[in-house]
């Protein structure tokens, strides 16, 4: 079979899966098989892309990709924009950008800059110094920053700040405290991560069958769930799988 028919039809059961799994109209299977070609390109441009660039996990996809051919080009753009204007959104932008790129120490240092005047005592700007102290292994800084967060601002509420206490408490070395802010959390964090995070010191600490309980309840719940809580959360699911099976087996 020549080779332009094999990739016809490769892109005819891509978009023909796309068209199932994504729960549309069903007319459009009709387009891709009745137009091999023309059908799918028009599928694509118009529900694949926009959906691609439109979704979280397709804003990641094209930034990876983008990184990938040049990992510098936003960091590089931030840095000169900083240069023009030192502000406060400016400084953040490039914390942001660092710590992303795993720069923490550089991040770090960012972020302490722009804890300045009336933002002296930012919410956002001390939870991103937080994560930054956390990524250079500095725990003990962590939490001391988490802990000024929150007495500068007691409204302010954070589910993934809550986490980072938990997991730098846990990194300390305080598991008795870790355990009490992971049961916390698992009331009401929106994803598994919080109660994975959970299960993996319940494990640590020789509670093998709470781990179990607790892995097993995070995959039922996201048997129950919708397919959009399953794609945005497979990393910690494929996680949470994988860590069940190693403690069922062992």
């Amino acid at each position: 079979m020549p080779l332009l028919a094999l990739l016809v039809i490769a892109c005819q059961v891509t978009c023909g899966l796309h068209v199932v799994r994504s729960g549309q109209e069903r007319y459009w299977l009709y387009l891709i098989i009745a137009l091999p070609g023309l059908g799918c390109l028009i599928y694509f441009l118009g529900i694949m892309l926009p959906d691609l660039l439109g979704s979280r996990r397709g804003r990641q996809t094209i930034n990876r990709l983008h990184d990938s051919l040049d990992p510098q080009r936003h960091l590089r753009a931030l840095r000169d924009e900083l240069e023009i204007r030192d502000t406060r959104e400016t400084r953040v932008n490039l914390a942001d950008e660092l710590l992303r790129l795993g720069q923490a120490e550089e991040a770090a240092t960012h972020y302490q800059l722009a804890l300045r005047g009336l933002d002296s005592d930012a919410p956002d700007i001390l939870l991103g110094l937080a994560k930054a102290r956390f990524a250079t292994e500095d725990y003990a800084g962590c939490q001391q920053t988490l802990d000024r967060l929150i007495a500068r601002n007691p409204d302010f509420r954070s589910a993934e700040g809550h986490l980072l206490y938990a997991r730098a408490l846990e990194a300390e070395g305080n598991d008795l405290k870790a355990e009490e802010e992971y049961q916390a959390l698992s009331r009401y964090y929106a994803g598994p991560e919080a109660n994975y995070r959970y299960a993996l010191l319940l494990k640590r600490l020789g509670r093998q069958r709470e781990a179990v309980e607790l892995l097993q309840q995070i995959q039922a719940y996201a048997r129950r769930s919708a397919r959009h809580y399953r794609t945005l959360h497979k990393e910690w699911l494929d996680l949470s799988q994988k860590a069940l099976l190693e403690l069922q087996r062992g």
